[in-house]
């Protein structure tokens, strides 16, 4: 039978992952950053730091405050953008580290649980593809590991000091992402139970309360005046059941079509290829013997009620399954375990785990070539528009790179407002091809018609993947 035994340092695992990281940030050239929300942590990353030396108040800003506030911490050590790259990494390692600790705890019988940990976890295409990313994700995902484990492990032990530790581990993941609040739900209201079932410890009750003060501190600090803001989320205001069913939306982000109805996607981690392309062929061993442990029985209320929480959102992105995906890896060991005893050979087993070594290695790459493709992309656009610099420039989507990588323009954006007139001699990016469809009859593609009927452009440059740079000329009489 293929144990643990046969590796001789699991640690090596580790240390291959760390290669990776190496290799992507200063070979790869790839620096955790595209499309928009990196930029802007990075940005309020920046402001942080210096509010930390000077005082200089940051400004307000939407999101939750931790992963900025980790940025801006080891910013005092290395450039902001590396180090938010850093603490994803770091984060992503912590998930491995204890996802695998959780199935020690809940498993007695946990052999393999190594192995299943690396290639599930440790290769998953979007967890990896998250872990080099300018993102909170991972973040927000290591706090709500660790958050289960101490949970559980005071259900167990009546440990004080994992009880502190859910405390400490439960709020920090809601100040980094607020939607772990869904995933946290469960274990939060039967942790009270518990607690209130033990009633010596009700006298460290005013310790908690001083705790949970002190994380959401710095919240209030910066949000004094807009504390409950982010409850007014277009996605929450529009979170509907009537969305389960759907696979297109049109919102303030524009038309949206996509594949799989609400339902399935918000269930996609559990077999797309993204996150857990074998998933299908662990569930049917679920419901075996598996279904005893009330650990168990918690985490599937987790993931049932996040999944079903993100299915009554009108959007469907990748990186919202993250959260909750070790806990699904968590509730399937056991499958696997009883896949590998009761079905494969030691012989299918060794040939079984080099395929899917190979195959998840090929699937980390394709998942992780479109954010290098786009980080490459703004690069390249940034490195082309410097000479045009301290003019007004009208754009899209990639004026908020521009920006993040120092460019300085008096940017205007094209999705905040819809213009009646533009400045002559200014600059214009734009490309029409990408946005025709999805933002079809909004702003972007109401203004770039506007402006290329009733203005002569000139074109200064042809950039990669169909970007186009204009000078605005004058009315067209």
């Amino acid at each position: 039978m293929l144990t643990l035994k046969n590796i001789k340092n699991s640690s090596l695992f580790l240390v291959v992952l760390t290669i990776v990281w190496v290799v992507f940030r200063f070979f790869f050239d790839f620096d955790g950053l595209y499309g928009q929300d990196g930029y802007e942590y990075l940005r309020y990353t920046k402001a942080l730091n210096l509010y930390f030396k000077t005082g200089t108040f940051p400004g307000d800003y939407f999101w939750p405050l931790y992963y900025p506030i980790a940025g801006a911490i080891l910013s005092f050590l290395l450039k902001p953008v590396i180090a938010l790259q850093l603490v994803s990494f770091i984060s992503y390692l912590i998930v491995i580290l204890y996802s695998f600790k959780i199935i020690k705890l809940i498993y007695p019988q946990n052999r393999n649980a190594r192995i299943f940990c690396m290639l599930f976890l440790g290769l998953s295409p979007y967890m990896l593809r998250l872990s080099l990313s300018v993102m909170s994700d991972m973040l927000s995902t290591a706090f709500v590991v660790l958050c289960f484990y101490n949970g559980l492990l005071y259900f167990k032990t009546s440990s004080l000091k994992s009880l502190y530790l859910v405390v400490i581990f439960g709020l920090s993941a809601i100040m980094t992402r607020y939607a772990t609040f869904v995933v946290l739900l469960p274990l939060g209201l039967y942790t009270l139970y518990i607690y209130i079932s033990r009633k010596e410890h009700f006298k460290h009750l005013p310790f908690f309360i001083l705790i949970g003060a002190l994380l959401l501190f710095p919240h209030y600090l910066i949000r004094y005046e807009n504390t409950t803001e982010f409850l007014q989320h277009d996605w929450l205001k529009s979170w509907s059941i009537t969305n389960f069913y759907k696979r297109s939306f049109t919102t303030p982000d524009g038309t949206n079509s996509n594949f799989l109805p609400n339902i399935i996607y918000a269930f996609s981690s559990l077999f797309h290829p993204r996150y857990l392309f074998s998933g299908i062929l662990f569930f049917p061993f679920l419901f075996k013997n598996f279904l005893k442990e009330r650990a168990v029985i918690l985490l599937i209320i987790s993931f049932l009620g996040y999944s079903l929480f993100l299915s009554g959102i009108p959007f469907q992105n990748s990186r919202f399954l993250a959260l909750s995906f070790p806990l699904l890896l968590i509730i399937l060991y056991p499958s696997f375990q009883l896949l590998v005893d009761k079905f494969l050979s030691l012989k299918i087993c060794i040939v079984a785990g080099i395929i899917t070594f190979i195959l998840q290695l090929l699937l980390c790459y394709l998942a992780l070539k479109p954010a290098q493709e786009r980080n490459h992309l703004e690069k390249e656009i940034a490195q082309e528009l410097m000479p045009y610099q301290n003019v007004v420039l009208y754009s899209f989507d990639i004026d908020v790179a521009l920006q993040g990588r120092g460019l300085h323009f008096e940017y205007q954006n094209l999705w905040q407002q819809e213009y009646t007139t533009v400045h002559e001699n200014s600059l214009l990016l734009f490309n029409p091809q990408k946005f025709s469809q999805q933002w079809n009859g909004k702003n972007p593609m109401k203004n770039w018609n506007f402006i290329s009927t009733n203005y002569h452009l000139q074109v200064l440059e042809e950039l990669p993947e169909g970007w186009k740079l204009y000078k605005i000329i004058s009315p067209i009489e």
